[in-house]
């Protein structure tokens, strides 16, 4: 079916204001009385907190006010300040309002803290060691020390599976934790109206209902007392999913009466934030000599740092990859470690286990002699196989975007190194795949009197999908696009909506305003109705126009405006929480040049294809693809966070080597649109399932480049070099 404005490449709405400077984002905003906030912070990442004394701090120009983590007593689960002890390097001991912000960075530096150290959890397998130090004793599972999530994945006899296959392989593979890497730090204003008691928020979040409830629960208010702002976001990827600063904002407002700021410096967003936590992927394969995939048996450890982040269930769920494997056993942890407290970047440990099993299919296809284009194909998901939770399949496209990806990438070639010097090159091939969630989703439509429309959802723009829902109302009234606008609420004045996260924004609210818009038309031929002769049931509103079928029409402008003195505001509601399950599929060939004699990696060409249900905008769906590879690159190649013993080695962005415009190669995307009955005009997610198969398909390149498997990124010179000479000596 062909649409008028849904499927056309249409430039972001707030476009010109975020180029000319305009966007008012968190860090711009002030009122008056406004002071400043600053975190004292713990220098180890594990002791016991014998004496927290802010005496001196007390006593510094300027300081108003200083909470620590007594003046936050509930037992919330929604770590604040720390009371007895700190669990990472950088975690919040306490916190200082102050009329300047270096006033406040000041008092916050001679707040005078007494440790006893304890010994450090450092990484995973060393906190499920038997006897290994717990990081929170009273609160891991039984299954492993230091565990706190544990989620296990059962189908067939996988027993029954190794026995019937030809070959079995068994690999490791280790990701890094990594920063989201996003150019605006977090940031928060609160404003605590002691004579109403109401708390007003302003925070670059990526979920400002949920920052609203977990407010509520660590200052013990109604939430019809807390209302909080989404301010536009400067980036975030997952990485400003919880309540950092906040809380401590509301506190310090409380005591000093004035508004009170607070921006976090750039190491502090290293050391202090909710990066995507690291992981050990133990997998055990069992293959036919044809290629065909019998058994699959994981053993998943995911990183959660202090508190728990990470969750296990995702990838217990998405390990398989894209593919059919009838003998299933996963074992997931999330493992408390002394580090900050995990969060997610761009698909939820999706990335982490495809880049396991993408290594791992290689492996197979290597050493049984199989073409790795090939067995994956034998091997991809079709209709009416069981998936995430064993819920069946709806379509079957995985061959289709894995032979897309193949085909506009010349791997009919093959993935032979070509070498010319000391250069070699080389094609690798990975896929993924991605849930489409929609969650709690709601809008409101309202049709003006002059036949414009007013679009008002909860959800906040990251990504612009402000401009899709724009695309949409206009598509379900026949009105241009310019005659839509759309607003992002607060949480007073905003339908509620889950956060911006999880690729299901465009898939659920964009069906929230879908839904609304019908609504919106219902009621407006209702009001009509009596005046065009029809039953309500019989008034179309379409291309700009309501109809009484088989009669006379009226403008929507004229329509409107009647109806509004009828009946008043024509205001469509919609909510839904579920929609028809689906899976987006993703698959990726790198072309890399490595130098054999510095270990040195260049992506030289990047071919994407991805199954987008529909395109709503396609230059919008086109930028979140070469987005999310562009992210995996650097996660492939040189992003990763440095710990020794707990301690944070590169917590700056000179030292955190995230890709530069100049690291990008030439991308090619292909869109396959296989469209998912509930999603809007069959839309489905799309930020997240670029990144999944990238630092796989990188791999592989690398692995076809110069014949050395590296199990784990990313994959720096010196680990390349190292791989390359231990696989020569052997």
């Amino acid at each position: 079916m062909r649409y008028r404005t849904v499927g056309q490449r249409v430039p972001r709405l707030d476009a010109p204001e975020r180029v000319t400077g305009q966007t008012q984002f968190g860090a711009d905003i002030s009122l008056p009385g406004l002071v400043w906030g600053a975190v004292a912070r713990s220098r180890h990442p594990h002791a016991r907190l014998r004496a927290v004394n802010i005496e001196k701090a007390l006593r510094m120009p300027g300081v108003l006010a200083i909470v620590t983590g007594r003046d936050f007593p509930r037992d919330t689960g929604i770590p604040v300040l720390a009371r007895d002890k700190v669990r990472y390097q950088g975690e919040a001991i306490a916190a200082v309002a102050a009329l300047t912000r270096d006033q406040a960075e000041a008092a916050a530096r001679v707040v005078e803290v007494v440790y006893d150290l304890l010994p450090v959890v450092s990484d995973v397998r060393a906190a499920i060691r038997p006897g290994a130090p717990r990081v929170h004793k009273d609160e891991e599972s039984a299954a492993l020390p230091n565990a706190c999530d544990e989620t296990v994945v059962k189908r067939g006899d996988v027993k029954a599976g190794f026995a019937a296959s030809d070959r079995i392989f068994e690999d490791t593979f280790e990701t890094p934790w990594v920063h989201q890497g996003y150019i605006e730090p977090h940031v928060a204003l609160a404003d605590w109206d002691l004579v109403s008691g109401k708390v007003t928020v302003w925070s670059s979040t990526q979920a400002q209902f949920n920052l609203r409830s977990d407010l509520a629960e660590v200052l013990g208010l109604s939430m019809s007392r807390l209302r909080v702002i989404g301010t536009p976001v400067g980036g975030a990827f997952g990485g400003k999913a919880g309540a950092t600063l906040e809380p401590l904002c509301a506190e310090l407002s409380r005591r000093t009466g004035r508004p009170v700021k607070m921006v976090m410096t750039r190491e502090e967003e290293f050391l202090a934030n909710h990066p995507c936590g690291g992981s050990v992927l133990e997998l055990k394969t069992g293959v036919k000599a044809n290629g065909e995939l019998v058994a699959l048996e994981a053993r998943l450890l995911f990183d959660t740092g202090a508190y728990e982040g990470a969750q296990s269930g995702t990838g217990a769920v998405l390990v398989q990859g894209p593919y059919r494997i009838p003998n299933l056993l996963v074992k997931a942890y999330a493992i408390y470690t002394n580090k900050p407290s995990a969060g997610a970047r761009r698909a939820l440990t999706s990335p982490h286990v495809h880049f396991a099993i993408e290594s791992q299919l290689d492996i197979i296809a290597h050493t049984l002699g199989l073409d790795p284009l090939a067995i994956r194909l034998k091997n991809a998901l079709r209709k009416g196989d069981p998936v995430v939770g064993d819920s069946a399949l709806p379509y079957s496209v995985a061959a289709k975007v894995i032979r897309t990806a193949a085909d506009r990438a010349g791997w009919s070639h093959g993935p032979k190194s070509r070498v010319s010097g000391s250069k070699a090159r080389g094609l690798g091939l990975a896929a993924g795949h991605w849930t489409c969630w929609a969650g709690p989703s709601s809008a409101y439509v309202q049709v003006n009197e002059d036949g414009t429309l007013s679009v008002m959802t909860g959800a906040v723009n990251l990504t612009g999908t402000d401009t899709s829902f724009a695309q949409i109302a206009a598509e379900s009234f026949g009105i241009p696009v310019e005659r839509v606008t759309v607003q992002v609420g607060d949480t007073d004045t905003g339908p509620r909506n889950e956060g911006s996260w999880g690729s299901r924004v465009l898939f659920g609210v964009g069906e929230a305003v879908r839904r609304a818009c019908e609504d919106a038309k219902r009621q407006l031929g209702e009001a009509i109705s009596g005046e065009l002769g029809r039953k309500p049931s019989e008034i179309e509103v379409a291309n700009g126009r309501v109809r009484a079928r088989g009669g006379r029409s009226l403008p929507l402008a004229e329509a409107a405006s009647r109806a509004a003195d009828y009946r008043g505001a024509i205001v469509g509601r919609a909510a839904l929480s579920e929609l028809p399950f689906g899976i987006s599929f993703a698959a990726q060939v790198a072309e890399v040049e490595v130098d054999r004699e510095t270990g040195q990696v260049e992506v030289k060409r990047l071919t994407c294809a991805q199954d987008v249900g529909l395109a709503i905008n396609p230059m919008s769906v086109e930028g979140q693809i070469e987005g999310a590879a562009s992210q995996g690159i650097g996660y492939a190649l040189s992003e990763e966070y440095v710990y020794d013993e707990g301690r944070l080695l590169n917590s700056s962005l000179m030292d955190f080597r995230m890709p530069t415009a100049l690291d990008h190669p030439e991308y090619e995307v292909a869109l396959i649109e296989e469209r998912l009955d509930g999603g809007p005009f069959g839309a489905k997610g799309v930020g997240e399932p670029g990144l999944v198969p990238t630092a796989p398909a990188i791999a592989n390149a690398i692995f076809a480049a110069v014949g050395a498997r590296v199990r784990r990124i990313p994959i720096t010179p010196e680990r390349l070099l190292s791989e390359m000479k231990r696989q020569a000596v052997s």
